[in-house]
């Protein structure tokens, strides 16, 4: 196995591993958004704007999670140029170490 191939199969195998966290990430959707919704529904107590504010950061975040590590995932699978120098920098490949 050349060094190319390995980093396509190691740029590859965290790609598959960061799916995996995106598909346990979208896992946690439905009772964030059941609970953000409940809470924004009366809204009007200040331990329910409390909740309901609560909840809506954590959805951002949550999203963001998704979006994030679906996004990393495309890059890392498709395994150009860019990754090979971050998985293996020109330094270490010239050096033959």
């Amino acid at each position: 196995m050349s060094r190319r191939d390995a980093i396509v199969l190691g740029s590859r195998m965290l790609a598959v591993l960061l799916s995996v966290d995106a598909l346990a990430e979208v896992s946690y959707l439905p009772s964030n958004l059941y609970s953000f919704l409940h809470y924004g529904e009366g809204a009007s107590l200040p331990s329910a704007q409390y909740w309901h504010h609560h909840y809506l950061l954590t959805l951002g975040f949550l999203i963001a999670r998704i979006l994030g590590f679906s996004l990393m995932s495309m890059w890392l699978f498709r395994s150009g140029p860019d990754i090979e120098e971050l998985l293996l920098p020109a330094s270490l490949r010239e050096s033959g170490n």
